[in-house]
């Protein structure tokens, strides 16, 4: 069973604080949510390891997409933290003021993002942002090169574009992102990554949360009042859900043909079933 406490925020209360203050306070909100969600979403998507082929290379391949996306948010909270609060008078202010652990994180943090730097390169050429012409290019003639993934020069395609992936284009891209950080073995990069993820996931949420609770003491008061505004029931457990790659479409909605369709066509099918898709789900929302 888990307990939802409801925590009413004062809008008098920030109003009354200085500009830079209130936004930070909500920007450390903000920040720690999206960590919160793809931190979940890599677990999730981690939990399992398909046995067939190509079902295990595509899942595979999603977590470390997943793991891009998160490093790009933890590498945008740290610019957060280095441009607006460090060497400013918000941090000469609140940083006396964290707990033990919120210092030592803290400490961490800086030590992580001034050492290898791995992040901000992840998340300035392939999380965030495209790599340019000439960073694909030399991916490409790395990948060509490495014969360890000749047989993985491939595009899976079905008849919903939910189900196909262009996997040519994340073996090169993998490539790059290996030369990005200076490894050449697959299995010593990702667990290098992962490794960091999960400490600067640990550490950039305990900062928050010192931070955060600097901040409530200093406007809203040494106490937080809440109330229990829902149990929840029947939760599944964090390590036994998974994100599977592919995925059914519902009856009505799954194309249905009696010829063999060209990939033009079955792009523009699944584009259509996926605008249907979208709309329901922004039915039930509404």
């Amino acid at each position: 069973m888990i307990d939802v406490l409801r925590i009413p925020v004062s809008k008098e209360v920030l109003h009354a604080m200085p500009k830079a203050e209130r936004a930070l306070f909500l920007l450390l909100g903000y920040a720690s949510n999206q960590i919160n969600l793809f931190s979940k979403l890599v677990i999730f998507s981690s939990n399992k390891t398909p046995l067939e082929q190509p079902e295990q290379s595509l899942s595979g391949v999603q977590t470390q997409m997943l793991a891009r996306i998160i490093i790009g948010v933890l590498n945008e909270a740290w610019e957060l933290i280095r441009k607006r609060f460090l060497g400013t008078k918000l941090g000469k202010e609140y940083t006396p003021r964290l707990d033990i652990r919120g210092q030592a994180a803290l400490d961490k943090l800086k030590k992580n993002f001034g050492g290898s730097d791995i992040f901000n390169k992840i998340r300035s050429n392939y999380a965030f942002h495209h790599p340019y012409d000439s960073d694909v290019n030399d991916a490409f003639l790395r990948a060509s090169d490495d014969s360890n993934w000749d047989a993985d020069w491939n595009w899976f395609f079905s008849r919903h574009n939910f189900n196909s992936f262009y996997f040519m284009s994340d073996v090169v891209i993998l490539h790059g992102i290996l030369n990005a950080i200076g490894e050449t073995d697959l299995i010593a990069a990702q667990k290098r990554i992962m490794a960091e993820v999960r400490q600067v996931s640990e550490d950039m949420t305990q900062f928050i949360m010192a931070l955060t609770a600097s901040i409530w003491v200093k406007h809203f008061g040494p106490q937080m009042t809440g109330e229990v505004c829902a149990k929840i029931a029947g939760a599944p457990d964090a390590f036994e859900v998974w994100i599977p790659f592919f995925v059914e479409i519902p009856p009505e909605e799954r194309i249905v043909a009696d010829h063999a369709h060209s990939p033009v066509e079955a792009s523009n099918e699944g584009l259509s079933v996926t605008r249907s898709l979208l709309a329901r789900s922004r039915a039930r929302l509404s």
